[in-house]
């Protein structure tokens, strides 16, 4: 813990004034008989191990004092190859000791007649000297480490403020920002090299307003230099009942938000009982569906947009034995590629520009012990593919930007509307992959076949939004239901929710009449009695063709969107899929 060599010049300066004041030369070895310092013909050996020590180590054994009036002669001479023929005098040696533990050796060493009287004629006085400059070299090794444990400790506290997640300031009572951690300097631009008052960081009024009076404070608070809005939790420090400054900790605010947009999102517990539908279909469906939940198998859910893919992955994973752990919905297809990447599999810090300091957890590791739902599998790029096919292999996951792999305990849910037999054909999708991800293949019906269900959903959804909306509406006329039930819904059940929840808006009497459907639904042509519809894509080229035209006429896509019920990602690729070209009027 305590050793001679943290000193050594000061070892070295403490020999040479010995030396001088007592015209008698001077070594000092430490606890391992390394010589650190010394005068005359021992200085040139300095930092040699002392092989022929043999007083040096008795003394270090013993912790006693020796003189030597006979060098070459005295019993503990004997082992040396000098014995006889010692060049010495005289010699003395003294222990150096620090809290019990002997850490090194003072000796003084006479190569001459002159040398050796003045030792021997003054042994006690000369013992004493020694004692004293032992005590002042204990005292200096102390120091040192002591200094060195305080310098530890502080760049351990200043490690562990800049992990952390909130920025750290440290004022004193004039206010003055003594210490920061690096995430701080970040959040408010503070220059490092520049001292700089919180006044010029923070609308801190009402923050120092609570400290003075010996008080917390936690609220929002305005930044200076960077604009914004900061959440504060402030602590006073206080001695000997006096305000002596205060530890302020910062959190952004727009980071707040989406943690708790994060962590509430995905929480949304889901039943098979919440699954509508009683055709036998849908009845086959939540049976398969119930009894591979308990498994670990990987399971993939294909159907059309708007089916409820998801809705059914969630009700999986509520009846499985990972109910109590997380679940992870990611679209594949609204993520851009290069995000996509780091969305799943995370990043290490600095891996990339613009990279988030610490690095990022993926959503492999977000979902360990759970379950993550891979919507849109199809739109997957094949370079993704590759490391998705290598994550369902090996259940080890590698973030961006490091070469470590991380294991994890995932059950994997994808899905798709898209034909992934079909593109496996094509090259699109890797034919590996696909086997991996079609375990448990779960195939949901559109809408139109199951048509039995539609009355079924109307009145669940009717039941819903008179509770969420407030509005009293008691049910549906017969026309209206009629219309309802012979649409061929494209946008299978999310477009019927979308339209039952603009209905109960929309409605001002006790029922919903014909009057109140979307214009694009009743004024489509519907199916006599018993006919069915022939041409599906036809029917939902000019649902959607119609939808344009009437959004056009605002300037969104949107508003187009939202009367068909459909998503404006799932739009876009119908407008490409069915050749739409838009007609523009020029005023």
């Amino acid at each position: 813990m305590y050793h001679l060599r943290d000193i050594k010049s000061t070892v070295q300066q403490t020999a040479e004034a010995i030396a001088a004041a007592l015209k008698i030369e001077v070594e000092i070895a430490d606890a391992e008989l390394v010589r650190v310092a010394g005068t005359g013909e021992c200085k040139s050996r300095c930092g040699c191990a002392m092989e022929e020590g043999f007083v040096y180590r008795h003394v270090l054994q013993t912790g006693s004092a020796v003189i030597i009036d006979n060098p070459g002669y005295n019993d503990l001479c004997q082992p040396c190859v000098a014995r006889g023929q010692c060049l010495e005098y005289a010699e003395a040696a003294l222990p150096i000791r620090v809290e019990n533990e002997i850490i090194g050796v003072i000796g003084l060493i006479s190569f001459d007649e002159a040398q050796s009287q003045r030792l021997m004629d003054n042994k006690e006085s000369l013992l004493q000297f020694l004692e004293k400059m032992a005590e002042l070299l204990e005292s200096k090794v102390v120091e040192t480490e002591h200094n060195r444990q305080r310098e530890l400790v502080t760049n351990q506290l200043i490690t562990v403020l800049n992990l952390l997640h909130d920025g750290i300031l440290l004022v004193d009572k004039n206010k003055q920002v003594t210490h920061f951690n690096d995430l701080s300097a970040k959040l408010l631009d503070i220059d490092v090299n520049s001292v700089i008052t919180l006044p010029q960081l923070l609308d801190e009024k009402r923050l120092w307003k609570a400290i003075e009076a010996g008080e917390s404070f936690a609220g929002q608070i305005k930044g200076r230099r960077v604009a914004g809005q900061h959440y504060c939790d402030a602590v006073p420090i206080v001695k000997d009942g006096k305000v002596e400054g205060a530890v302020i900790t910062l959190k952004d605010i727009q980071q707040i938000k989406k943690l708790v947009k994060d962590t509430t999102l995905n929480e949304v517990e889901t039943h098979f009982s919440e699954i509508i539908g009683n055709c036998a279909k849908m009845q086959n469906l939540k049976e398969m569906a119930l009894k591979v939940a308990p498994s670990k198998s990987t399971i993939l859910i294909q159907g059309e947009s708007g089916t409820g893919k998801e809705l059914l992955a969630r009700a999986i994973h509520q009846s499985s034995k990972r109910e109590a752990s997380t679940f992870i919905a990611l679209n594949c297809g609204a993520i851009p590629e290069n995000l996509l990447e780091s969305e799943l599999f995370g990043y290490e810090d600095g891996a990339f520009t613009g990279a988030k300091r610490g690095g990022k957890l993926g959503k492999f590791e977000l979902a360990h012990h759970g379950t993550i739902f891979l919507d849109e599998i199809g739109d997957m790029s094949l370079h993704l593919q590759v490391k998705l096919l290598r994550v369902l292999q090996e259940r080890r996951v590698e973030r961006i930007g490091s070469s470590r792999s991380i294991p994890v305990d995932v059950r994997v849910i994808a899905a798709t509307h898209r034909d992934l037999e079909r593109m496996v054909q094509t090259g699109e999708f890797r034919e590996d992959l696909y086997y991996r991800l079609n375990v448990i293949p779960l195939v949901i019906p559109p809408l139109r076949e199951r048509r039995e269900d539609i009355p079924i959903l109307i009145q669940f959804y009717l039941n819903y939004y008179r509770e969420v909306t407030g509005r009293q509406v008691a049910g549906i006329s017969g026309e209206a239901a009629a219309i309802l039930n012979g649409y061929a819904w494209p946008g299978n059940v999310r477009e019927l929710s979308n339209v039952i929840e603009y209905c109960v808006t929309m409605e001002t009497g006790e029922y919903i009449t014909e009057s109140t459907l979307p214009k694009r639904i009743k004024n489509l042509p519907q199916p006599r009695g018993g006919e069915e519809v022939i041409n599906l894509k036809s029917l939902e080229r000019d649902a959607i063709t119609k939808a344009l035209a009437i959004s056009t006429t605002a300037g969104h896509k949107d508003d187009a969107a939202k009367l068909l019920g459909i998503s404006r990602a799932t739009l876009y690729r119908k407008i490409k899929e069915y050749q739409i070209f838009e007609t523009k009027t020029f005023g």
